[in-house]
């Protein structure tokens, strides 16, 4: 993914360069040169004739309005004429250095992440301890399904402005372990609400707001605090640290895309381990 997004980011640049050194000379008659709405470019339309006698007809870039109705010498490369000079490159570099700045800081938090994953890999525990997640399920670094995931029909209408996803993880047998609504309001954290089978009781994981980002309280339907989620020293999101009700560390997860790295601290009672298990599949599903 590196080479690829370099080489895309340095693309238009590149393509530019080549155009402005070596693309072929011609004369641009310029029709016509207008703004769009909003803050769009400018663009210029018109015709051009090469030295060798080629003619085309179309876009013509790097101009200026006052150049509507006159002509002007241009190169003619792969994206068509262009009129050498700052004006031309100002908005296709802009774009390409803000791309590379952007997919260079993601790499940078990535191979942090990835990191802390081979870590958490290479603790010692007992193997059923440290599984691999994904959207559809959970298994074992051998391999082995522990979990799989079944999308569910909601059960109810949708509220409008909503975005919801209802699903169910099931153990090896295909028995159901655990139902899970997770649902999106505007730009708001995404809330769980993680049922057992019967659905007659269950937890909430909740955002637990802008002042500490990502993260999460876990309480009982009675309201009453189970547990906390947050995200590890230093870091939004890609790593959690899931503590019960006295601050006891239960469970590290770690992005390693697209799945998730899980390990339960020994002692980690079954129903803290499915809520641990419900809030890292959400991770990994989206909402309709």
């Amino acid at each position: 993914m590196i080479p690829l997004a370099l080489m895309g980011g340095l693309f238009w640049p590149t393509v530019l360069a080549y155009t402005f050194l070596a693309g072929e000379r011609a004369t641009a008659q310029v029709a016509e040169c207008h703004h769009g709405g909003g803050r769009s470019p400018l663009k210029c339309s018109g015709t051009w004739r090469t030295a060798d006698g080629d003619t085309g007809s179309g876009g013509i870039y790097g101009l200026r309005r006052s150049d509507a109705g006159h002509a002007v010498e241009v190169r003619v490369g792969p994206l068509g004429p262009y009129r050498p000079g700052l004006g031309a490159a100002a908005v296709p570099v802009s774009l390409s250095l803000f791309w590379l700045a952007s997919f260079g800081v993601l790499t940078v938090q990535q191979v942090r992440v990835g990191r802390r994953a081979r870590r958490l890999l290479a603790e010692p525990g007992a193997p059923g301890d440290l599984l691999i997640v994904t959207g559809k399920g959970a298994r074992t670094l051998e391999g082995r399904r522990c979990a799989s995931v079944v999308t569910l029909p909601w059960p109810a209408p949708a509220t409008p402005g909503v975005k919801t996803a209802y699903w169910e993880v099931r153990d090896p047998a295909g028995q159901p372990m655990f139902r899970v609504e997770q649902r999106r309001a505007g730009k708001s954290a995404p809330e769980l609400v993680v049922r057992d089978p019967s659905g007659m009781s269950g937890h909430i994981i909740r955002s637990t707001g802008a002042d500490s980002p990502g993260a999460c309280t876990v309480l009982a339907f009675d309201g009453t605090p189970v547990g906390s989620i947050q995200p590890f020293a230093g870091i939004k999101w890609g790593a959690f640290e899931f503590r019960d009700d006295r601050g006891v560390l239960r469970a590290r997860s770690v992005s390693r895309l697209p799945e998730w790295v899980l390990r339960l601290e020994p002692g980690t009672s079954p129903a803290i381990s499915r809520l641990v298990l419900a809030f890292v599949i959400g991770q990994r599903r989206r909402h309709k």
